[in-house]
């Protein structure tokens, strides 16, 4: 397929193209061509995990060949980020490209369970099962959430929408509600559509997405998951929460604490959690508390920090919060994930850039650096790869704070979307 070189030595003003994902309030303010090159080189990074049949690589390697099979999570975020290529000017075919993604999945039937579910990972090539992931609800509905979005952003193609629509209405979301008196959604889910038993979660985390999508297919507005929603998600102060350092988060267990990645999957993809001042207020406690826990609990210098998920030291993958950060390990991403409410942190992310920090690297066929997780505690630890699920909040942070707060709340507004195309 025909591709755009990107250039990352434009700044943000020539970046921006006119693609029919520009939202109404015009294109974004100038930036420091810094900023603009990191999220060309997000989007660089997508391109690059992208095959022909529009998967998406679950993680690239820093060195030696990539072998890792396609993510659906990844799958959904490589469709966010055609978007987001198209907005900058950088892609003149995202919208051929998405259709192509959405056609493969609902092509690859092998690939879920009676009741629309995938899994976790599949086959690169066949779509096939890869390994003995499991069928997974919340993966499933980051694919989905990446689907609406892209029908969103690039508007105006009839076999877009009918794709995306289709895929929508193969899918039977409320089968993922185990119990809406507790909040328990399935984690996993059997081939025969049912949920596995004992394979539960509860709020708040984030499959507060599962439980959104769920609610929007009850077209009757009396089923299990808006009963669910009303109890749980229709108030921010429903939710359980923790203290830390005078700052209250959003957690599943009081007296615990989720990581930071958590908190911005609601924010980014939950169009009532993306638009309600009260959840925006524990976005920014968690932003706060992911500070403070670097300040008070380590020798990180001020622009280090984030609580993050990904490549870990003592194991190959880690996802790290406050009190549980062995490693000490930074998270970048999860920075760029806060600048909705932090602006401050893009200070930060430049400050990684000038100095050229053990954060920058890069990747064959990647244009530009990518910004990565480094332990505080060890500097002779060096991560051997990037998740492309994980990288997604510097993507979607950097996009949101370049173009605005309306980017995002228009396109996830996934209810706006369906109510037009049903």
């Amino acid at each position: 397929m025909p591709t755009v070189p990107i250039r990352l030595t434009l700044s943000l003003v020539a970046l921006v193209g006119t693609s029919a994902c520009t939202g109404p309030g015009g294109p974004p303010s100038p930036q420091p061509a810094v900023d603009s090159q990191l999220l060309a080189g997000a989007v660089s990074f997508y391109r690059a995990s992208r095959n022909d049949k529009g998967l998406y690589r679950d993680r690239l390697r820093f060195d030696g060949p990539d072998d890792a099979p396609a993510s659906v999570a990844t799958t959904g975020m490589g469709l966010v980020s055609l978007c987001i290529a198209g907005r900058m000017g950088l892609d003149e075919d995202a919208t051929a490209q998405a259709k192509t993604t959405v056609r493969t999945m609902l092509g690859i039937g092998q690939a879920r369970n009676a009741t629309g579910f995938y899994y976790h990972f599949v086959d690169m090539e066949t779509g096939s099962r890869a390994g003995d992931s499991e069928y997974s609800s919340i993966d499933t509905a980051i694919l989905m959430s990446g689907a609406l979005f892209a029908a969103s952003c690039l508007a105006g193609d009839a076999e877009l929408d009918s794709l995306v629509l289709a895929l929508w209405e193969s899918i039977e979301w409320s089968r993922a509600i185990a119990n809406p008196a507790t909040g328990a959604i399935y984690l996993e889910m059997l081939g025969d559509g049912s949920g596995r038993p004992g394979s539960l979660t509860l709020p708040f985390n984030e499959y507060m997405l599962v439980a959104w999508l769920a609610k929007l297919a009850d077209r009757t507005g009396t089923g299990p998951a808006t009963d669910l929603w009303q109890r749980f998600y229709a108030s921010a102060d429903s939710l359980p929460t923790s203290s830390f350092a005078g700052l209250v988060v959003l957690t599943d267990r009081p007296g615990a604490f989720l990581s930071s990645f958590v908190i911005q999957v609601a924010y980014y993809l939950c169009h009532p959690f993306t638009t309600n001042d009260r959840y925006r207020t524990f976005l920014r406690s968690a932003q706060r508390a992911d500070r403070a826990w670097w300040q008070q609990s380590t020798a990180a210098r001020d622009h280090e920090w984030g609580l993050g998920a990904g490549s870990a030291r003592s194991v190959g993958y880690h996802a790290d919060a406050i009190q549980d950060n062995p490693d000490q390990i930074v998270s970048p991403h999860i920075v760029a994930g806060f600048l909705p409410v932090d602006s401050n942190g893009m200070s930060d992310l430049r400050q990684h850039g000038a100095t050229m920090s053990r954060a920058v690297r890069s990747i064959d066929g990647v244009r530009g650096n990518l910004l990565w997780r480094y332990s505080v505690s060890d500097p002779s630890w060096v991560a051997t790869e990037i998740q492309g699920i994980d990288y997604s909040f510097m993507m979607l942070g950097l996009a949101t704070y370049m173009f605005g707060s309306s980017f995002l709340e228009q396109h996830n507004d996934f209810a706006a979307w369906l109510a037009r195309a049903r």
